[in-house]
C-alpha cells in the first residue's frame, strides 16, 4: 500500500511539473542573397536583446558559412520563442572581421534582419528584430 501511495505521488508530480521545463523551439531558415564575390564566408551575428546588439562577443550565436554560390541558406534549429535580430557580413579577405572606412562604413558587403538599411547610424535591435514563434523562413539581402 506505501508503493502504491509513492508511485500515485509521483505519477501525480509528473503530470504537475512534467510540462514545466518544456519549451518550444522552432526552426528559422535564412536566405542570404546578392553574393557577388564568390570567395570568403559570410559571418552571422544573432541577438536575442537591445542591451547586446551588434556588440562583439555578446551574440546570442554566431555562424560562418564559405561563400561557394551567390546565395547561402542557414538552417538554425531549435530556437526558442523570442524576438532576434541578426547582423552580417560578407568577410571577403577572410580576416574575421567587417572592415571598415574612416567614418565606420563597412567596405565589405552587409546586411541586418529584415533587410533594415541604415541611413546615419547603426540601427537598434528594434529596427532589426523578427518575432519567432513558428518555424520560418526569411530572406536578407547583402548590401554593397
Amino acid at each position: 500500500m506505501k508503493t502504491m501511495k509513492i508511485m500515485f505521488l509521483f505519477l501525480l508530480l509528473s503530470v504537475i511539473y512534467g510540462d514545466a521545463t518544456y519549451t518550444e523551439t522552432f526552426d528559422l531558415k535564412v536566405t542570404i542573397t546578392n553574393i557577388n564575390t564568390l570567395k570568403g564566408t559570410i559571418e552571422m551575428g544573432v541577438f536575442n536583446n537591445s542591451k547586446s546588439f551588434l556588440q562583439q562577443g555578446k551574440e546570442y550565436n554566431t555562424y560562418s558559412i564559405e561563400v561557394t554560390s551567390d546565395t547561402v541558406f542557414i538552417l538554425l534549429k531549435d530556437f526558442k520563442k523570442d524576438s532576434y535580430a541578426f547582423a552580417i557580413y560578407h568577410d571577403i579577405n577572410s580576416d574575421k572581421e567587417c572592415n571598415l572606412s574612416f567614418f565606420g562604413i563597412p567596405k565589405e558587403p552587409y546586411a541586418f534582419s529584415k533587410n533594415y538599411r541604415p541611413l546615419l547610424s547603426k540601427p537598434s535591435f528594434n529596427d532589426c528584430k523578427i518575432s519567432l514563434h513558428q518555424d520560418m523562413s526569411i530572406v536578407i539581402d547583402l548590401l554593397d
